[in-house]
């Protein structure tokens, strides 16, 4: 029997979900691990592990993208790809020493850029970094309240000369955890000062202040209101058409993932498991669609060995079974979905809900200017110590403070791009003059041939013509 796929009003599950059902409770593939806190979900760092090296690399590079890598990137591409096309250009009609000779000054051109604008930029980003440590700059680009783990470590040798490395490094790691506890502390009591470099304080406004918090609040309402979202118009027509296949298959179903479980359980290779699932899916090509996707599912599960790969699979075939085992029990399509949608509702729709009540007190208690220290005490409350509450693990004061840090942080990192720009354009002049005076001495050297001692009036005319980025003909 074919179940179309639905929308479940959360009311109804409010209203009569849970009264008129008298199904077993639900295991397996509706486990309770699912279930449990919400986590602060990175889904970059969940995938970081299944990524390849090459991969890996492009992601770091980017994580850590700034105006140095740019420059150096440009000048990779002006220095090793921009030769190829100058010498080897099939619609040029200049010689091939001329060519040649233009090739060239691309690599000299780009170790030069990367000389003369990496060697101001550094130095302009490591004075940007201090005074942003110090307390230099206003609120936005303030960094006093979470410091550098090189700019302490920097302060702490020049307090301890006498220190070993290991030293340095431990009490660099408590320095820091002690600002990370005084941060907290005063978000906890809506009293978070700055200072500038000469010591004066710069307490963070109220109002900017509950904009943070509100913030990272409404960030996390969103959240909870997607997962519910999900979960009526996702999750539930999903597991409902699943499990309509495990109540109409039961048997067929029961066999195939039994084989699969126990060849699983007798080998410590699972790529002999995942050959016969491809097997199965080849056989199966024209079957029903839902077993297909099934095993696909199985084919997604991933690890690092053999033996994380092994625990994945075996994972999944047991929620296999369970599910299949609970499912067969309904005799009929409607029971199905009320089942289904009876546990949803337990198991996640009310946590959700329950969530999201907490979360919208917690945002009209800032509105009412109560202090974050006395709204993590009302969730303390709320929660009452059940490590399963969907917000067991928020902590508003920590979000808080990597809020303002990653603004800071943003701030700066945008406040280098404009300065490496403006360094850029008033070094320029510097650079080409530079060019110009290293690059006929520079072919000299190397290529006599080409230089100017050769072709004395040919090479200056080519020179003239190449800084007036003209195409020389011959």
């Amino acid at each position: 029997m074919k179940v179309e796929p639905i929308k479940y009003n959360i009311q109804n599950a409010g209203e009569k979900g849970l009264k008129n059902s008298t199904m077993p409770n639900f295991t397996a593939g509706y486990s309770a691990r699912i279930y449990n806190a919400a986590p602060e979900i990175n889904m970059a760092n969940e995938i970081k592990e299944f990524m390849p090296s090459a991969v890996k690399g492009m992601k770091k590079l980017s994580d850590n993208m700034g105006e140095v890598q740019n420059i150096i990137i440009n000048a990779l591409g002006t220095g090793l790809v921009a030769p190829i096309f100058i010498k080897w250009n099939p619609l040029s009609k200049t010689d091939e020493d001329t060519r040649t000779y233009s090739a060239w000054r691309q690599p000299v051109s780009a170790f030069l850029a990367v000389v003369t604008q990496v060697g101001v930029t550094i130095p302009f980003n490591k004075m940007i970094e201090h005074r942003a440590n110090t307390g230099f700059y206003d609120e936005q680009y303030n960094k006093t309240l979470f410091q550098d783990e090189k700019f302490i470590a920097k302060r702490l040798k020049k307090l301890y000369p006498y220190a070993t490395k290991k030293q340095i490094a431990q009490m660099t790691q408590e320095k820091m955890a002690e600002q990370r506890q005084n941060l907290i502390r005063m978000i906890q009591e809506n009293k978070v000062v700055m200072s500038k470099s000469d010591g004066t304080p710069v307490p963070l406004a109220q109002k900017k202040y509950k904009e943070l918090a509100e913030s990272v609040i409404q960030k996390k309402i969103d959240f909870e209101q997607s997962e519910l979202n999900k979960c009526n118009n996702i999750t539930i027509p999903k597991k409902i058409k699943r499990g309509e296949y495990y109540r109409t298959h039961a048997d067929e179903a029961t066999k195939i993932f039994t084989e699969l479980n126990n060849k699983l359980i007798n080998t410590n290779d699972p790529n002999i498991v995942r050959k016969q699932v491809k097997q199965l899916i080849k056989q199966n090509k024209n079957g029903d669609k839902e077993l297909l996707t099934i095993l696909d599912e199985i084919l997604q599960r991933r690890g690092n060995k053999d033996s994380e790969l092994k625990v994945a699979i075996q994972a999944k075939l047991e929620d296999i079974l369970r599910d299949i085992d609970f499912h067969k029990k309904f005799k009929t399509a409607e029971e199905l979905k009320q089942g289904v949608i009876d546990f949803e509702t337990k198991s996640r729709i009310n946590p959700i809900n329950e969530s999201l009540e907490a979360l919208n007190q917690m945002k009209k208690m800032i509105s009412e200017n109560k202090s974050v220290g006395e709204i993590e005490d009302y969730l303390a409350t709320a929660i009452k110590g059940k490590e399963e509450h969907r917000l067991f693990k928020f902590k508003l004061s920590k979000n808080i403070a990597q809020k303002m840090a990653d603004i800071v942080k943003n701030n700066l990192k945008a406040h280098k791009q404009i300065t490496g720009l403006i360094v850029s354009f008033l070094i320029l002049p510097i650079s080409c003059a530079l060019l110009n005076w290293c690059y006929p001495r520079f072919m000299d050297a190397v290529f006599p041939n080409l230089s100017s001692k050769k072709h004395p009036k040919e090479i200056k005319d080519l020179v003239n013509k190449a800084n007036n980025k003209q195409e020389v003909k011959s």
